[in-house]
């Protein structure tokens, strides 16, 4: 009888919360990933890690990952022509050329991977800020003022001081400085030197100062249902990030009131639904004064992933699949709806805050709950992810508090 089983092949920066959400769902995973932590290979059949290939260290190649990611992903196309399904996370958010070229290349090839992952065009509205503003606008959702820096100078006044400078193109905090006077502006950019500051490419946004939120979503292109809303994490201090605005980790669930929780839903329903995302898909807002205000769309599946799968005792990365079968849509659905948190689950990603030795490494490996475990091959150099760490407990404050005695016993090692 012929073996069933079905394979995916999943490519990202860091692809270990995947592999293991899929491996445990019954699929044969092949993964194409950043970092080649530890604990990634006992989900996966094969991978191909790009620090590991090119014997090279995150600082080093974190500029043209992307495209390095869609090389090692044809790479793996070619050794494994028969794998059934494609899914991208994090690392190709604005690569629209690499995911155009891994497209191009089965069909090329007349490969038989199905990609189950949101359509090019539909990911550039995704990230284009100034359509998603129009959006909203359009359906009397309130957003930041933004403009892009090219303008600023015409409408200087137009945004208060603090203000923010965000690449148009960011993701996972980078590029992203609050401002707060003229003189930090200048500077900022002078510090960046002619080739590394293109004024098309940058933007200046009010800063909203809040709760920063996400929401994760599943569609299949026509419906939607909602899986958690999340607190995030963002340039936590107790994690050493390297950036003011680094996501460290998630709080699931945020526990917010009715209302606020109604009016997160309804934003991200409207965009999910008016963008045609499909699959597990996630949305970072900033709540204030009860107004949730959107920052970005992540129209792939989100970091906080595994926290929202802890909390719910549930294997999102399942029906993720199952949402691009129309057939099964139905069953996805009702199992969404149905799917409550039953845990507050805490994810912290740990930064180094200073070079640490890796014969450090395998203790720190060793303690529970710590995840995305380093190889103990080299030296953590300072402002690079250590370890996650998750924790899961009856309330908010045990998941927490369990997470930051990790954090205390990472830094007596560390010393």
């Amino acid at each position: 009888m012929e073996d069933q089983t079905k394979s995916v092949l999943v490519v990202g920066f860091n692809t270990r919360p995947l592999a293991l959400s899929l491996k445990n769902a019954g699929y044969d995973v092949y993964a194409v990933d950043f970092f080649g932590d530890l604990d990634l290979y006992p989900s996966v059949v094969d991978s191909l890690i790009l620090i590991k290939e090119l014997e090279t260290d995150y600082g080093t190649i974190k500029g043209t990952y992307s495209k390095l990611l869609s090389e090692f992903t044809v790479q793996m196309l070619k050794k494994y022509p028969r794998i059934d399904y494609l899914i991208i996370g994090s690392g190709l958010d604005d690569s629209y050329e690499e995911r155009k070229a891994i497209i191009n290349e089965i069909k090329k090839k007349n490969y038989r991977i199905k990609s189950l992952n949101n359509d090019v065009e539909t990911i550039e509205n995704a990230r284009n800020i100034e359509y998603i503003h129009n959006l909203l606008k359009s359906h009397n959702f309130k957003v930041p003022l933004t403009i892009s820096y090219i303008d600023f100078g015409n409408n200087k006044g137009k945004i208060q001081f603090p203000l923010i400078l965000k690449k148009s193109k960011s993701a996972g905090g980078l590029n992203i400085y609050k401002i707060s006077t003229y003189e930090e502006l200048s500077t900022l950019i002078k510090n960046f030197g002619s080739d590394g500051f293109n004024q098309n490419d940058w933007l200046i946004q009010e800063y909203i100062e809040g709760i920063p939120i996400s929401c994760t979503v599943i569609s299949n292109g026509k419906e939607c249902e909602i899986i958690t809303i999340n607190r995030q994490l963002i340039g936590d201090p107790l994690l050493n990030p390297p950036k003011e605005f680094t996501y460290c980790g998630n709080i699931v669930p945020a526990e917010l009131s009715k209302r606020d929780e109604k009016l997160v839903i309804k934003i991200t329903k409207t965009l999910t639904l008016k963008l045609g995302l499909k699959g597990v898909n996630g949305f970072d807002y900033v709540l204030k004064d009860h107004y949730p205000y959107l920052m970005e769309v992540n129209p792939r599946i989100p970091g906080s992933i595994r926290a929202s799968e802890v909390s719910l005792d549930a294997n999102l990365l399942d029906l993720h699949i199952k949402s691009f079968n129309l057939d099964m849509w139905d069953q996805v659905r009702i199992s969404t709806k149905s799917n409550k948190p039953i845990f507050f689950v805490t994810k912290f990603i740990f930064f180094a805050p200073k070079e640490i030795n890796k014969n450090l490494i395998t203790i720190i490996n060793s303690l529970d709950c710590v995840h995305d475990k380093s190889t103990p091959t080299k030296s953590i150099l300072k402002g690079e992810p250590l370890c996650t760490i998750l924790y899961k407990g009856k309330t908010k404050l045990e998941s927490y508090n369990r997470a930051k005695n990790t954090v205390i016993e990472i830094n007596k090692i560390i010393k």
